[in-house]
C-alpha cells in the first residue's frame, strides 16, 4: 500500500475548494491516525483558508480536558464507539467554532486493547456539520501504519461526502 500523498493531493484540494466557496472552515481530533488528516489537509496551499485546527489527543485525559468532554460517556461506551467519537467531534466543533469537525478513535496495532475486546483495525470516524453529527464503523486490515493511513483516507472521504450533500 502506497503512503499519504503530500503532493497533489486532490481530495484534500477538493474540500477545500467546498469550504472556501461555502465560507466554512473544520476542525480535526485524530486520535489513532496520529495527524495524518491535518497533514494532508495542510499540504494543500491556502489551507489556512479552510483548515481551522486540529488535536492529537492520544491519552484519553487530553480529550477530556481540551474538549470538556462526559468521561461517562468513554466509561460506558468505550473510546472506539460511536457515543465517544460523535462527543468528540461535537465537543471539538463547540471548542474551536467550526462549521465542520472530524473525529477518530481506533486501535491501530499491532496488539488490541487491553480495554476493548474489538479486533486490531477497528476504528469509528464522526462528521459533525451544519446538519448534525454521522459516525461510521470499520475494521481496517495492514500494519499499523497502513491502518492510520486508511482511517485518514476514510475521515477525508466521509467529510467531503457530507459537505457535498449539506446546503450551503
Amino acid at each position: 500500500m502506497e503512503g499519504f500523498p503530500l503532493e497533489d493531493d486532490t481530495l484534500c484540494a477538493e474540500i477545500g475548494e467546498l469550504l472556501v466557496a461555502r465560507g466554512e472552515k473544520v476542525a480535526v481530533s485524530e486520535t489513532t491516525a496520529g495527524g495524518l488528516i491535518s497533514a494532508r489537509m495542510l499540504s494543500v496551499p491556502g489551507a489556512s483558508r479552510w483548515y481551522d485546527g486540529g488535536i492529537v489527543p492520544y491519552a484519553g485525559a487530553h480529550r477530556w480536558e481540551q474538549l470538556n468532554l462526559d468521561r461517562e460517556i468513554a466509561r460506558e461506551h468505550g473510546a472506539v464507539s460511536p457515543q465517544w467519537v460523535s462527543a468528540t467531534a461535537e465537543g471539538l466543533q463547540r471548542a474551536l467554532g467550526p462549521a465542520w469537525a472530524v473525529a477518530e478513535s481506533g486501535i491501530a496495532g499491532p496488539q488490541g486493547s487491553r480495554r476493548s475486546p474489538k479486533p486490531v483495525g477497528s476504528v469509528v470516524i464522526a462528521v459533525t456539520g451544519p446538519n448534525g453529527t454521522v459516525t461510521e464503523e470499520h475494521v481496517f486490515p495492514g500494519s499499523r501504519a497502513e491502518v492510520m493511513v486508511r482511517i485518514a483516507q476514510r475521515a477525508l472521504e466521509l467529510l467531503r461526502e457530507r459537505i457535498r450533500n449539506t446546503a450551503a
